[in-house]
């Protein structure tokens, strides 16, 4: 019968999970149990189940299945003899810098390898924390060294944009107008300097406006080159991202549809005699449906693998100059 009591259960931990059991009994027992609309959370998230939790003997009990799950961890039943086996799917995994062993990352088994940020090999090696796809085996980064521009060649990133659309405009995302170093860009696990890419992306749930920017280029260049890729910290994205190029408001070219799982695209684009360069994002969702410059977009609010921390979409400019 239901207690007038409430007991509220917080966030659990391994412990409540893996507690060692220090009595057995078998057969059918009658147990005096009290209800008290027990709510059960998890790592701030509630999680529902039809099987309600009550109190016995000054312990609270929930359903192993729910919370175990609700932690990203296996939950097996052996029926003879009888035992409930929880596994988390939190593991140390080698991780290496060209070959050479450094500190181990950590994987949840699912979406992504997160390095500690303690970690002063990893900063001292990318200037930041890194975060690569998930792979089989041992993680083994391919570090691309800066690219080579001639004299007369101008990085974009080195150049002032003279507008831009979307999110590339939002002054909370780039409040000194910087559009590119946040974190080495990272291809089928192989990283592409920081410094040298313009990124965009989104997060679930996050509501974008589709971006541009602008550059004057005064006629003074003949070639816009680039690569264009989705980054590695897209998670089943099954959609595709573009690019198109103006030039003084004209249509001059535009990229293919690059999707995930693709190696960095190289786009090149004549620009001779172009005063003013403008590159547009376009982007086609999970369903096919396209959305370009200046146009919002939502982004659900559990990516395709059941995440709602990795970006929904993270893509890459990397290396592109005017010359």
């Amino acid at each position: 019968m239901k207690q007038s009591h409430i007991v509220v259960l917080g966030i659990l931990t391994s412990a409540a999970l893996f507690a060692t059991t220090t009595s057995a009994s078998t057969g059918v027992q009658s147990i005096k149990a009290s209800f008290a609309n027990i709510q059960m959370v998890v790592n701030n998230q509630v999680v529902k189940t039809s099987a309600e939790p009550f109190i016995y003997n000054h312990n609270v009990y929930v359903p192993v299945s729910a919370v175990g799950h609700a932690l990203q961890s296996s939950v097996t039943w052996q029926n003879k003899p009888a035992l409930v086996t929880v596994t988390s799917r939190v593991q140390s995994i080698p991780v290496y810098l060209n070959g050479q062993a450094l500190a181990p990352g950590i994987t949840d088994g699912k979406t992504f390898y997160d390095v500690p940020a303690t970690d002063t090999s990893y900063v001292q090696a990318f200037g930041m924390v890194p975060t690569v796809a998930l792979s089989d085996g041992d993680v083994n980064f391919e570090v691309n060294q800066p690219p080579f521009f001639a004299q007369t060649s101008s990085p974009l990133v080195n150049m002032t944009p003279t507008n831009t659309v979307g999110d590339f405009a939002n002054p909370l995302l780039y409040p000194k107008g910087e559009l590119a170093g946040y974190w080495p860009a990272s291809v089928l696990s192989s990283l592409y300097p920081g410094q040298f890419t313009i990124e965009w992306g989104i997060n679930p749930g996050q509501k974008v406006v589709l971006p541009g920017v602008s550059y004057a280029l005064q006629g003074k260049y003949n070639t816009l080159s680039l690569q264009l890729a989705i980054d590695d910290l897209t998670k089943d994205f099954a959609g595709a991202v573009q690019l198109t190029f103006l030039g003084d408001g004209k249509p001059i070219g535009n990229s293919a549809w690059i999707t995930t799982g693709q190696q960095a695209a190289t786009v090149t684009i004549p620009v001779t005699g172009v005063k003013t360069l403008t590159i547009d994002w376009s982007m086609k969702d999970n369903n096919g449906k396209v959305y370009t410059v200046g146009q919002s977009y939502t982004a659900p609010t559990v990516n395709p693998d059941g995440s709602k921390l990795d970006p929904y979409l993270a893509v890459d400019v990397m290396n592109a100059y005017v010359s």
